[in-house]
């Protein structure tokens, strides 16, 4: 493709048949003979891997045009990185560029990416074409372009957008500038809503991610001990989880210790353990983009009162919320049960509140994939079987300690499997 091509063009894998019409650049395969056609399809078939069967892929489309229709739109714009790789396979590092997966009302979706990241269709999905714009060109123009030829520039579209999605604000502002007559709604949920619900593949990842997952964390909590550093400890459990299989994570691993363990979100930085500290763990394998995180923590020597107070509330947390995830409870009723036995919170001490929330398919820096289904106070959700949720209690007390326990809990038909297999209690180095 030419880099000064300012138009869309289209990039055909798998020997599809010849393409013509107003969106083919000069790029475009005109003509090809079967020889030609056999050659391309036997190259590529050596480096394409499905994560899941066409059928899977376009099951999901369906379901998710059958929601499109209960909404009344006529299309839908598809944004975020795992949402435009639940429908079409498609995987990139380059989460940052802007990637669209046009979902129609009937029929298969189209593809537009960059052209220089559009060559990551060949390796994980399943269309055989993309639409492409070229290295420094308008995305919004090729968005512009590509609903008018597919006469949708004057429909009801549905919009993915949010703090994951790669279309920015201000190319949200632009485009719908660009297309006035388009009536755009917020779809920002649609997609995570049915990906929520696993199918029996997708189970299955978890459950590889989750075996991985509790390796790495009983290899890092082997290597626990004084004098070692934080950064040390991520090590021994990100080596483990490649070699075992993971592929890169949606977080790297978490582990902080003493002190920097009462700050949320803190990780490791070249901090050596000290005896009396607690060492705060959180890992997830990664498999197909598929994590299973697990929480765990650490104290060098014996842990204090405070500490094994602050743990005991943790495990009754997760130990209420796990012997409840079943088909049929509502998130707010769960949060509650869970709240009751985790009790309250001395002064200072923070938590932020959300018991489970549903995982799957994810790219940095997100490994849940549905933020309407979270059991905290007030949630309306109701669980089904085939969810699948990080089950967690983190509690500390700011610049002091903190403590943890999590698992990886499918909802099955009858109540509730952990996919994570490590003992919960407070690991004792």
């Amino acid at each position: 493709m030419r880099g000064n091509d300012k138009g869309i063009a289209r990039r055909t894998f798998l020997g599809a048949a010849a393409l013509s019409g107003s969106l083919a650049g000069p790029a475009v395969l005109r003509g090809i003979d079967s020889a030609v056609a056999q050659e391309q399809r036997a190259k590529e078939a050596t480096v394409k891997r499905l994560a899941f069967s066409v059928a899977e892929y376009r099951e999901r489309v369906g379901k998710v045009q059958k929601e499109m229709s209960h909404r009344g739109l006529e299309a839908l714009l598809v944004h975020n990185m795992a949402s435009v790789c639940y429908l079409t396979g498609v995987e990139s590092i380059a989460v940052h560029k802007y990637w669209l997966c046009l979902v129609p009302a009937s029929g298969d979706p189209v593809l537009l990416a960059q052209d220089f990241e559009s060559h990551n269709a060949q390796l994980s999905s399943w269309l055989e074409q993309t639409e492409t714009y070229a290295l420094g060109a308008d995305p919004i123009d090729a968005t512009c372009q590509l609903l008018q030829s597919q006469k949708l520039d004057k429909k009801t579209l549905g919009v993915e957008m949010g703090v994951l999605s790669s279309l920015s604000a201000q190319d949200y502002l632009r485009l719908r500038q660009a297309v006035p007559k388009a009536r755009l709604v917020d779809a920002t949920n649609l997609v995570p809503a049915v990906a929520a619900v696993k199918s029996p593949a997708e189970i299955a990842y978890l459950r590889e991610a989750a075996r991985i997952s509790s390796a790495a964390m009983r290899a890092a909590l082997d290597a626990v001990r004084e004098g070692v550093t934080d950064n040390a400890i991520a090590a021994v459990a990100a080596e483990r989880m490649f070699r075992a299989g993971s592929e890169y994570c949606c977080y790297q691993p978490i582990v902080t210790v003493g002190r920097r363990s009462g700050v949320p979100h803190s990780t490791f930085h070249r901090v050596s353990i000290r005896r009396g500290d607690p060492v705060f763990m959180e890992l997830g394998a990664c498999v197909n983009r598929y994590s299973s995180p697990l929480m765990r923590t650490a104290v060098v020597g014996p842990p204090t009162e405070k500490m094994e107070r602050m743990f005991a509330m943790c495990l009754r947390s997760v130990n209420t919320s796990i012997n409840n995830l079943k088909p049929g409870a509502t998130a707010g009723d769960l949060a509650a049960l869970s709240e009751k036995a985790l009790g309250p919170l001395p002064k200072g001490w923070v938590w932020h509140g959300i018991y489970a929330y549903s995982i799957g398919l994810g790219f940095p820096p997100e490994w849940g994939d549905c933020d309407d289904i979270e059991v905290s106070k007030g949630g309306k959700a109701e669980l089904k079987p085939g969810m699948v949720f990080h089950c967690s209690t983190s509690i500390r007390d700011p610049l002091q300690i903190g403590m943890t326990c999590s698992e990886t809990v499918l909802i099955t038909e009858k109540g509730c499997e952990v996919l994570t297999s490590l003992p919960r209690k407070l690991f004792r180095q």
